[in-house]
């Protein structure tokens, strides 16, 4: 019997924990979430440079396919993959307009490069206007994230011609002779199963579905 009581704090302090513990697990439910998405990632392939843009786009498709089919938590897209998924898009929505697409990704923020048709910009590109050669590198910059499930949102705060900063009220015209319908801020369909995106400069992170 006073083996029992004087067991008995130490029983009450155990619970307590327990009860903490679950606690604290329950308000950073998001970022042990992000953790053991971390951990259980696939590893980024490192042989980009020898691989060719289709090879590129079906090694990002395989393994958004990995993810869709809940094999893996999440997976990476390295820059080269987004390189060729986004010079895709742009040819199949602007043929012929760019070439030498360029993707680099940063901390939160994703910018794309190409050598640019300047006889396909609108002509109210102030004093620059004047001194563009018949194809010119255009420069597009600014964060990308999902803003909710099944939209993404990439939110332009530069462009630049040639290095150049352009005004801001012209974006809209450049934009929409590079992708026809595209504003300062570009919306885009994601898969439902796709539930966060980050940016990295080691490459973009997709999130998927986390059973409960």
């Amino acid at each position: 019997m006073t083996l029992s009581c004087l067991s008995a704090p130490f029983r009450l302090l155990g619970f307590l924990l327990l009860v903490g513990a679950g606690y604290l697990a329950w308000i950073n439910r998001d970022q042990i979430r992000r953790a053991v998405h971390r951990m259980t990632a696939e590893p980024a392939p490192t042989a980009d440079a020898a691989s060719s843009p289709d090879e590129l786009r079906e090694r990002a498709r395989a393994r958004l396919d990995s993810l869709a089919q809940g094999r893996v938590d999440s997976v990476t897209v390295t820059e080269k993959e987004a390189e060729a998924l986004v010079a895709a898009e742009i040819d199949r929505r602007s043929p012929g307009i760019a070439d030498s697409i360029e993707v680099r990704l940063y901390d939160g923020e994703v910018s794309v490069r190409g050598r640019v048709d300047t006889k396909r910009l609108p002509r109210s590109l102030g004093p620059v206007g004047g001194l563009l050669a018949e194809r010119e590198r255009v420069e597009i910059r600014g964060p990308l994230d999902l803003v909710r499930v099944g939209r993404g949102e990439w939110q332009i705060t530069q462009i630049a011609i040639r290095g150049l900063g352009l005004p801001s009220g012209v974006w809209g015209p450049v934009l929409d002779a590079l992708v026809p319908g595209a504003t300062p801020r570009i919306a885009f369909p994601v898969d439902s199963w796709i539930t966060g995106i980050r940016v990295t400069r080691a490459g973009a992170v997709l999130y998927g579905k986390v059973e409960r």
